[in-house]
């Protein structure tokens, strides 16, 4: 894949000399670039991810109310999960449940 990326005369003026000081002298412009590439993709995600969390948290009932339920889990971290799904599987884990305490 190619990916051509347009900057003003400033903005390349101002990538040159910021890779001029931090890019190790044997790694090459385009290995460097991939990586700043990578890195700034890596970054926009796990800030997505944090956006997606603090929403999630912030609009529980509205999410609920659609049919999505919100669950946090012990480190804090939550998870979007379809009530119906969810509803299911926690009845499945109590059959589980009833079915080994039944047996013991």
């Amino acid at each position: 894949m190619k990916i051509q990326i347009k900057l003003s005369k400033d903005e390349a003026e101002a990538f040159k000399n910021f890779s001029n000081v931090v890019k190790p002298e044997e790694i090459s412009d385009d290995d460097f670039m991939k990586t700043i590439f990578v890195t700034g993709c890596e970054a926009l995600n796990q800030q997505l991810s944090q956006m997606v969390q603090q929403y999630a948290k912030e609009n529980q009932k509205d999410l609920e109310s659609s049919g999505i339920m919100v669950v946090e889990g012990e480190d804090g971290q939550v998870q979007l999960m379809d009530a119906e799904k969810a509803e299911t599987t926690e009845n499945t884990e109590k059959a589980e449940t009833t079915e080994n305490t039944e047996e013991a």
